[in-house]
């Protein structure tokens, strides 16, 4: 007699092995479906809330751009605020309440209170920057002021930055007072930043050569790089990737520390308040 295989009968000729079969078969089936739904999904429960939600066209045009939003909320005037960083500068911005227009800036009120500065103060988190001092103590520096000051500050140069020139010359009268001030040279401006840099590293007289750069800027002095010694370059490079580590993309970038002894940084030329009562701070 010829044997029909089970799979080749209608269900209801089946025997009961067959069916009891033919479920088991159906559960594990089942089973691996779902454990491969679960395993897709999950990850996407862990991704933080901020990377799940969408944000509107005008926000996003300048996420793609390099903003990195780091918080919103409910601004006056009804409209959205975002705060975040842009080369690691502090970025506040305002969705108008069409979704499709947003201004990028400072807010103020009726009485001219700065209200975006309020909000960067609110919800912007302050870097951490706990580690930050040993490693710019273990950078190329050339130093300018007492060596056994009490209190010191860091600067990232670049010597085609005209604004590193401005704030060598606001500093002086304060290093007169006891302040060291350390220069970490960077070449990121133009081809010539990296030599200009490793001439002042590799002088016999820096702080000379620094004051040379200085009395030249703005003409390219030294344009070409192919003489550099590979040690002085090395460590303008170790120099430039030190400021990319800790967020900064702009000279010059200031770095202090607090009357609670605690790291911050400013980028860019620090304003004249900002020198005297933060960055040049009368030694304790």
């Amino acid at each position: 007699m010829k044997t029909v295989p089970w799979q080749a009968l209608p269900p209801w000729k089946w025997t009961w092995k067959w069916r009891l079969f033919d479920l088991r078969l159906l559960k594990r089936m089942v089973i691996n479906m779902l454990r491969t739904l679960v395993k897709g999904l999950v990850p996407l429960f862990l991704l933080p809330s901020i990377a799940l939600a969408a944000y509107p066209d005008a926000v996003q045009v300048l996420v793609d751009e390099g903003l990195k939003v780091e918080a919103s909320f409910e601004a006056p005037g009804g409209v959205k605020g975002f705060v975040g960083r842009r080369d690691g500068h502090p970025v506040s911005l305002y969705l108008m309440p069409d979704g499709e227009h947003i201004v990028v800036g400072k807010m103020v009120d009726g009485f001219g209170q700065d209200l975006s500065a309020e909000h960067l103060r609110n919800w912007l988190p302050e870097p951490d920057l706990a580690g930050a001092w040993q490693k710019l103590a273990d950078a190329a520096w050339i130093s300018e002021g007492p060596s056994d000051a009490k209190r010191i500050v860091y600067v990232f140069f670049d010597p085609n930055c005209g604004y590193c020139v401005t704030f060598r010359e606001k500093a002086q009268p304060y290093l007169e007072r006891g302040i060291e001030l350390r220069h970490i040279m960077v070449g990121i401006i133009q081809p010539s930043s990296l030599a200009k840099a490793a001439s002042v590293l590799g002088a016999d007289d820096p702080l000379g050569k620094l004051d040379f750069h200085d009395s030249q800027f703005p003409r390219d002095w030294l344009v070409a790089d192919e003489n550099v010694p590979q040690d002085l370059r090395k460590r303008v490079q170790s120099n430039n990737r030190l400021m990319e580590s800790l967020s900064v993309a702009i000279t010059p970038t200031v770095f202090y520390k607090n009357p609670d002894g605690e790291v911050r940084k400013i980028v860019g030329l620090p304003d004249d308040s900002a020198l005297s009562e933060a960055v040049f701070r009368a030694p304790e």
